[in-house]
């Protein structure tokens, strides 16, 4: 269960022992206040500090601000402390610090207020850095979480049936890791779910939420008879056949596709239209059988056109270092992805040889098909 930080609890409990009434009573002021505040920022949190009045029988000075929903928070220095920490700061916004001293027999200052702001909170720096991926029978969650405070994962969803769910992933300070989260909804077929991530620290503090469209997850190898190759940045017709960008999708591991001889130079590339929208959840590259000639790749996805007018309409699926294997190599990609259009881009030549060419015997794509909408 988690468990969070409240270091004004237990010292709140001594306010009935030093206040007699409320501040409303219109009791008459007798404690100096403090003066001379000054702050120091970090993440989430403000390091106060400041001059007690002369008098030394200071109980406590209470520290309280109210957050943006309207939550009244406080936290006590004792004695003569004359600096305190307040932490867990949701954002970087600025909010009004009050300050009221209590003496040991029960009377109170006039309160003193101070506008300060933290830094980012950590909670929502440490949201960046957590990632989603649909996987079999449930959600990948992998993080990097370079600080050094706990944070709690929360995703939530509702079923179709109307049942809520909420699984939660324990990150421990500096660490990082990866944890399947199972999906306790049967999800069969075309249908989804979106399942909302939040980020929580110790304090209570929360991120904004993630969201991700959950299905029922067949990573099968796609069926490439309606596919096409629609564009591509050259092609090799010399030789015995030719070596045709086509040649990727023909099923034979002796015909290959091969980049213009010694005329151009990598990047080269190769544009697939699937005919529909599909889940990609990995790829599939065979190289030229007879000598290995593509060392790094890259693929990219779109719904737009298997020619678009701008590169910037091309997402970034995964990137990855091919061996010299003459066997299938798999990749699955870091998330799964929904396009029409898939863009294959060998960025690297092996070393040796022409290294500037290309050369590709196979390409295969595994996922699912989408119903149609």
């Amino acid at each position: 269960m988690r468990t969070f930080t409240r270091n004004f609890v237990i010292l709140f409990l001594l306010l009935p022992a030093f206040a007699c009434r409320d501040d409303s009573s219109g009791r008459a002021t007798q404690v100096g206040s403090v003066s001379n505040i000054r702050y120091t920022a970090a993440q989430g949190a403000l390091l106060f500090q400041w001059d007690n009045p002369e008098a030394g029988d200071v109980a406590y000075v209470e520290i309280s601000y109210t957050d943006k929903s309207g939550n009244l928070h406080r936290t006590l220095a004792l004695g003569g402390a004359s600096e305190r920490w307040v932490e867990g700061l949701p954002d970087s916004s600025p909010y009004y610090f009050r300050f009221v001293v209590y003496d040991k027999a029960g009377k109170v200052s006039e309160p003193v207020e101070l506008m300060a702001s933290a830094l980012e909170s950590t909670v929502n720096m440490f949201y960046g850095r957590v990632k989603l991926g649909v996987d079999l029978g449930g959600i990948n969650v992998s993080w990097e979480n370079s600080y050094a405070e706990n944070f709690y994962i929360e995703l939530t969803y509702t079923d179709l049936n109307g049942n809520d769910y909420k699984e939660e992933v324990v990150v421990a300070a500096h660490s990082t890791g990866k944890q399947l989260v199972r999906i306790g909804a049967n999800v069969s077929g075309s249908q989804s779910l979106d399942v909302y991530a939040t980020i929580v620290d110790e304090h209570g503090n929360e991120s904004d939420r993630k969201m991700l469209r959950f299905y029922k997850k067949e990573a099968g190898k796609l069926d490439r008879s309606k596919w096409s190759v629609v564009a591509f940045s050259s092609e090799e017709p010399q030789g015995d056949g030719g070596c045709f960008a086509r040649y990727i999708l023909d099923g034979n591991l002796k015909t290959y596709w091969h980049s213009k001889w010694n005329t151009t130079r990598y990047p080269h590339y190769i544009v697939l239209d699937l005919g529909s929208q599909k889940m990609l959840e990995k790829i599939g590259i065979f190289q030229r059988q007879d000598r290995a000639m593509v060392s790094s790749m890259a693929i990219y996805g779109n719904n737009v056109s298997g020619t678009p007018s701008s590169e910037s309409s091309w997402t970034l699926c995964h990137e990855f270092n091919l061996t010299t294997s003459a066997a299938e190599q798999i990749f699955e990609f870091p998330n799964v992805v929904r396009y029409r259009f898939v863009k294959v881009v060998c960025t690297l030549g092996f070393s040796g040889g022409n290294q500037n060419d290309a050369a590709l015997a196979e390409v295969y794509l595994y996922g699912s098909d989408v119903a149609d909408e």
